[in-house]
């Protein structure tokens, strides 16, 4: 049922639409073709866009702008036979690309969208590096979480292990955007690289962006078409003083630790008391109506960040972190709705349950609270994430053996990992492990049926020697026989608050597919378009890390160009 603001559940500021006879019904204090609302990538690649087609673009962020791109780790997912992957000796093109991503995407978008997208991928990189992005062929080839810092393309996705290598060849397509190597140390606040070119390129261009800006309503007119927007301005500069200077200690706690380290929690709840005073200065900020004439363009992330509307759609996922920024409130998506514009896909989330590196984690078994296995291993963590929460009652144990564990703290030792990779090893090695001298002991540690668990082991070492196939998919070559004790058992689900699971909103608006115009129970709401995770699209099922950032460029730009159109 189409939510409204009178209702229990809405959980935003966003107010409803103001409805006008028409557009000199209003006093606007600006007016301009394209008003892009939220500056993070998407945000970025539709202004960057519009001007290109000879559009003015006025861009409002609540915020500074970048969001969630600037808070990621820089990456984008490209194929296709970008110019990097050629650099680097990678082989790929469309089809395989679209094969791949076909198996991850499931139905979520038509085949037709999925190839564009596809198609568009290596120019799309072209775009970004003729506006500044720095992109280097240094290739990482193995399966990993994320590479150490001196590497800049590597295998972001479940592309290295069957069945998708069966049905995609294996092409490297996460494209980190550079930074210097003792930055590329963390795996956060690194999307600098990829969104101050954009920005960059769009202000030499004309782009008017508004910071600090929060848009609290569209303006319709009586025929429901979106004309413009209302949002709220300090004009008290003592007062837009004081809430940066809040949103600066506020960041500063935040980035004491990455997301995945114990105690990541406290500096959440600490900077979120921060934030909480910060927008408590924000009362008394002035309205100002702003038209746009030939559209708005929602791209303010996804709802992460709204507690109370995250336990609505996705109550699974309550009590995990929050990936991205306090921006992802959900108030791109009311707006969307409150001129009519449908959500869908609102209960899909992504978990990140990563485990490479160490590489030695990957090479153990997990089970679930029954003592069977259920899926590889070697899976990128946020398909493990997935399968873990939805799957598995949100339980699930990484079982090694002493070697294993051993060669794992030893995998991330020196420059082999970055900093948090590190960490998270030897504190779920040294720390939070339960260990046993047999395996059933084990078991009755861990609440597991000790003869499911050594079943589960006996068949996992038979792998590992080559005498049985796995039904997961995993070879030989990444199997280790768990042989040796003490054994030990790793809580990896979501109950691991040493291991903290990081998560982010899918879900969306429904749009057009060939427009972005967002859709309501009669087609598109005229004058009004969704982009990045304000709508439903490429990274909108199943996530793989850089997809977000590439569907919302993919995105932006699929807005600006069919509102030049108009």
């Amino acid at each position: 049922m189409q939510l409204t603001p009178s209702d229990a559940n809405w959980f935003s500021d966003i107010e409803p639409a103001k409805i006008v006879e028409s557009e000199n019904d209003v006093n606007w204090d600006h007016e301009t073709d394209v008003v892009v609302v939220g500056l993070g990538g998407a945000g970025a690649a539709c202004a960057l866009q519009s001007l290109e087609e000879g559009l003015t673009v006025m861009a409002l962020d609540r915020f500074d702008g970048g969001g969630a791109t600037v808070a990621s780790g820089g990456v984008i997912y490209a194929g296709g036979g970008t110019a990097i992957q050629k650099a680097a000796g990678v082989e790929d093109d469309v089809e395989n690309m679209f094969n791949y991503l076909k198996l991850e995407t499931g139905n979520i978008i038509s085949d037709e969208t999925l190839m564009d997208f596809c198609r568009q991928s290596a120019p799309t990189i072209d775009w970004m590096i003729g506006h500044g992005a720095d992109f280097r062929p240094t290739l990482f080839p193995h399966k990993t979480s994320f590479p150490a810092p001196q590497f800049f393309l590597y295998h972001s996705d479940n592309s290295l292990i069957a069945p998708y290598n069966e049905k995609a060849r294996p092409a490297a397509r996460g494209h980190r955007g550079y930074v210097p190597f003792e930055l590329g140390k963390k795996a956060m606040n690194l999307g600098n690289a990829l969104f101050d070119p954009l920005l960059e390129s769009a202000v030499k261009l004309g782009l008017d962006v508004h910071s600090h800006t929060e848009v609290r309503q569209l303006v319709t007119d009586t025929k429901g078409r979106v004309i413009g927007v209302k949002a709220l301005q300090f004009s008290d500069q003592s007062k837009l003083d004081a809430f940066l200077s809040l949103r600066g200690k506020a960041n500063k706690v935040l980035n004491r630790v990455a997301p995945a380290i114990p105690g990541s929690g406290f500096f959440l709840k600490k900077a979120r008391k921060i934030q909480a005073e910060a927008q408590a200065l924000a009362d008394g900020r002035d309205e100002v109506f702003i038209r746009a004439r030939k559209g708005v363009v929602l791209s303010a992330g996804g709802f992460i960040f709204n507690k109370d509307m995250l336990s609505h759609y996705a109550p699974k996922y309550a009590d995990a972190y929050p990936l991205g920024t306090d921006g992802d409130n959900g108030a791109g998506i009311r707006l969307g709705q409150t001129a009519g514009g449908l959500a869908s896909n609102m209960d899909r989330v992504t978990a990140w349950r990563f485990i490479n590196p160490p590489l030695s984690f990957a090479k153990g078994l997990i089970v679930n609270q029954q003592g069977k296995r259920f899926m590889n291993e070697m899976s990128y963590g946020a398909t493990m994430g997935i399968e873990i929460i939805e799957n598995q009652n949100a339980e699930g144990w990484l079982i090694l053996d002493k070697p294993l564990a051993m060669q794992a703290l030893d995998d991330v030792k020196g420059d082999k990992a970055l900093n948090f990779q590190r960490i998270l090893a030897q504190i779920a090695v040294k720390l939070t492990s339960k260990k046993a001298k047999s395996l059933s002991a084990l078991g009755a540690k861990i609440g597991v049926p000790g003869a499911e668990l050594e079943a589960s082991v006996a068949n996992y070492n038979a792998i590992a020697a080559g005498e049985a196939v796995d039904p997961f998919h995993k070879t030989k070559d990444d199997a280790v026989s768990v042989l040796t004790p003490p054994f030990y058992a790793i809580n990896v689900g979501l109950s691991a608050k040493m291991l903290p699971c990081s998560t982010l909103t899918l879900g969306g608006l429904s749009v057009d597919e060939s427009t972005g115009a967002v859709l309501g129970e009669n087609g598109p709401v005229a004058g009004l378009y969704a982009a990045g995770r304000n709508a439903v699209g490429i990274a909108s099922w199943l996530y793989v890390s850089g997809l977000s950032i590439a569907d919302g460029v993919y995105s932006g730009r699929r807005a600006a160009r069919a509102i030049a159109k108009l």
